[in-house]
């Protein structure tokens, strides 16, 4: 956390930390002469005026006006010897008629050969270098005409016209980028030892220009029918090009230069000049003051050296250290496992580390509004990867820290913690896809009733809680869609299992769930039985009911290496522990604990969730070959508990030990003949007293009271009973005789 305080601004600089219409604390008094710095506003008028003052720079190109002149006489020539090929090829084939009797026809036909493929690599020529539409009826002729049309177009006179009109738009003088780009009020066009100054509207840019080209050709070609007007401006827009060549790097050059000149200050404050009277509103002329004296202190300091620089920064260290210790105290007393997961300690803390790198460099780097940076997202993330209760107190630390590193902007800390208090209320718990949208619009109603309250409280003008309203609203869109982006990854690196995760391990086509379905059908039954039950009592108590379930599905997976051992999956009547010793049967069961870690690992299953395969059974034995091998041996003394015993290790949170509960319920229920409400509640306090004196509860965090809410009452909606009461149709009676004692032989209840 200590690389945070790097982030943070000088300390006398936050005393002169206000907003607009905040009051002042104390009398402001000016320490020094210092400037008064220009408004963001001011300063962007002021560099816009000296950039049109800069005038842009042109230079005239009368080697651009020759080479287009040039282009445009060879065209014409070319169009000229096209024209005369095609007359002699209708001469030839004429002559090919006129001798097709005689002897003359074969070298008449040799000629027109010739012809042909003169007049055909002209027009190949004519097609490669120039884009005009030949099949287009006005350039068909102008190539192909004889007779009448050749005396219409006169190529060279038709030449010297077009040339006119183009000379006179370069004489007038042609931009080579459009007049709108053209910032400046006045244009400097070189030529020669006289530069001009001038208006850029004294000249043409190509629009302008052809448009000019067109009206010229309208005048000297008045007949509409007159093909020359088509062509003659066709020909101009291709050989007519811009002879006003704009100079960029001299102008960028000059306009950088007078910016530089450009004050970034208007007006001084001389030392001791009162600046603001305690008690006063902040107004903008005050707090642009305000801002400019932190400005300079902000520099002062930052050109210290020594003990003064060491100082500051164990000052910001301490002071984040306090308002980072509420927050991981409340990890210290109630989430000790991440506290105690240097990985976990990791993934906040760089959470921490974002959000103020952020904070630094949207509001004191580039001046943008504090409502950009993503304390939501921080907020959706911590929740989403831990819990509701790590994100709230996680977000109000960072809201704080945050609020104090752009200078104690009280605004944002109330912005900050309430709409994120609404997302985190919004992805406490993640089921589908839909959850993005709702918390989109949650967060877009909490942004609007936040904001026009503080307008309200304020007194703020409506423009400027206008524009905060839309930073908000954008941050609401994406937000909820950035968090879920980072999900994945975070996962990945960190191992952690969210609820998006579990919701996919419940899928039935899951590798592992499709095996157990299969090859264990009966083991299959009892997993789902189990999840329904251990979900209900995890509601009844506030752990993960999601993680309940999931660990439910793939507590007993270890059965499918050798599922005929377990009896809910033998369907013929053959048990094969009949012809195994007590020992080897035991082993047989215990084995399916093993089994389950290597299918976990093999499949990749989260450890969350792996850790139920151990825990659910913790280190009880496999009672009934136990009992069994009691009954046999001839010394029950000799007989060995530990061989009987199941590994462990025991559960070691809620969701395990909910596990544990539940599991055994589920088996022992099915054994109970005409079950009903009493019999089924003693048989699940039975139970729970049992693990309770054998100490399999002793490592879980869970209280005598959540035990007897895990249990519920027939009315309940959470707990094992209602599900029981489902699953069996059970009625509630109440019969006219008390229901039965407790067996006196059994353990004291022990608050159950």
């Amino acid at each position: 956390m200590s690389a945070t305080a790097f982030f943070f601004p000088g300390g006398k600089s936050l005393q002169y930390s206000y907003q607009i219409n905040d009051i002042a604390r104390e009398p402001v008094i000016a320490p020094f002469n210092f400037p008064i710095m220009k408004t963001e506003e001011k300063l962007a008028s002021d560099i816009n005026e000296a950039l049109k003052s800069e005038p842009y720079i042109f230079k005239r190109q009368q080697d651009i006006v020759d080479s287009q002149t040039e282009k445009l006489t060879e065209f014409m020539l070319l169009v000229q010897e096209i024209r005369h090929a095609k007359s002699r090829m209708e001469e030839s084939k004429d002559l090919v008629y006129r001798y097709r009797y005689e002897p003359q026809y074969q070298d008449a036909l040799t000629d027109l050969t010739a012809d042909s493929t003169t007049l055909a690599v002209l027009i190949e020529s004519f097609r490669t270098q120039y884009s005009f539409p030949l099949d287009a009826g006005h350039w068909s002729s102008l190539l192909t005409v004889s007779g009448a049309y050749a005396d219409i177009v006169d190529l060279q006179i038709f030449n010297n016209e077009l040339l006119q009109i183009c000379k006179d738009r370069w004489a007038e003088g042609t931009l080579d980028i459009p007049k709108t780009d053209v910032l400046s009020y006045k244009v400097i066009v070189e030529q020669g030892d006289s530069p001009i100054l001038a208006s850029p509207e004294d000249y043409h840019d190509l629009e302008s220009a052809w448009i000019a080209v067109k009206k010229a050709i309208t005048i000297l070609y008045p007949d509409e029918n007159d093909i020359r007007r088509k062509l003659g401006y066709e020909t101009i827009v291709e050989f007519m090009k811009p002879n006003l060549v704009f100079d960029k790097i001299t102008t960028e050059r000059r306009q950088q230069s007078r910016l530089d000149r450009v004050p970034k200050f208007q007006g001084t404050i001389l030392k001791n000049e009162r600046i603001v009277d305690a008690n006063t509103r902040i107004d903008d002329e005050i707090l642009l003051k305000l801002n400019s004296l932190a400005l300079v202190v902000q520099k002062k300091e930052g050109t210290r050296k020594g003990w003064d620089v060491v100082s500051t920064v164990i000052g910001r260290i301490i002071i984040i250290a306090v308002i980072v210790s509420f927050f991981f105290t409340f990890l210290f007393l109630y989430r000790r496992p991440v506290f105690t997961d240097w990985k976990m300690v990791l993934l906040i803390s760089l959470i921490f580390l974002m959000t103020s790198g952020f904070a630094y460099i949207i509001v004191l780097r580039f001046g943008a509004s504090p409502y950009f940076i993503p304390i939501t997202i921080a907020a959706m993330t911590l929740t989403i990867l831990f819990d509701a209760r790590i994100g709230f107190m996680g977000t109000t630390s960072m809201a704080i820290l945050t609020g104090i590193l752009i200078g104690n902007n009280l605004d944002f800390i109330v912005v900050g913690m309430f709409v994120s208090s609404v997302a985190m209320y919004n992805v406490r718990r993640l089921r589908t896809r839909g959850q993005v949208f709702t918390t989109i619009f949650a967060l877009m109603g909490a942004s609007l009733v936040v904001m026009i309250g503080l307008g309200f409280f304020k007194d703020a003008s409506w423009s400027a809680v206008q524009m905060d309203i839309m930073y908000l609203l954008m941050m609401s869109v994406l937000a909820p869609i950035v968090t879920y982006g980072l999900i994945g990854p975070l996962e990945i690196v960190f191992k952690i299992t969210t609820d998006l995760t579990l919701l996919e391990l419940l899928d039935f086509d899951h590798p592992l769930l499709k095996r157990l379905q299969q090859e264990a059908n009966g083991t299959f039954n009892h997993s789902i039985v189990v999840g329904n039950l251990a979900e209900a009592a995890a509601k009844a108590v506030g752990a993960r009911s999601l993680l309940c379930r999931v660990g439910s599905y793939y507590h007993d997976i270890g059965k499918i290496t050798r599922p005929e051992y377990f009896a809910e999956n033998q369907f013929t009547g053959f048990n094969k522990h009949d012809n195994l010793t007590t020992v080897m049967s035991a082993k047989a069961i215990k084995n399916h604990v093993k089994e389950g870690l290597r299918l976990a690992k093999e499949y990749k299953l989260p450890e969350i969730v792996s850790d139920f395969i151990p825990m659910h059974h913790g280190t009880t034995r496999v009672e009934y070959f136990y009992r069994k091998a009691l009954d046999e041996a001839e010394d029950p003394s000799a007989i060995d508990e530990n061989i009987y015993k199941y590994p462990g290790p025991k559960p070691n949170t809620k969701e395990t030990g909910i596990l544990m509960i539940c599991e055994a319920v589920e088996a022992a229920v099915r054994s109970i003949k005409n079950p009903d409400v009493f019999k089924i509640e003693e048989m699940i306090n039975k139970i729970i007293r049992k693990r309770i004196n054998d100490e399999q509860l002793s490592e879980c965090p869970i209280t005598l009271d959540e035990l007897k809410r895990i249990v519920g009452t027939i009315d309940d909606t959470t707990g094992i009973l209602p599900v029981l009461r489902g699953i069996y149709h059970i009625r509630i009676e109440y019969p006219d005789d008390q229901p039965p004692k407790p067996d006196p032989d059994m353990p004291p209840s022990a608050g159950i």
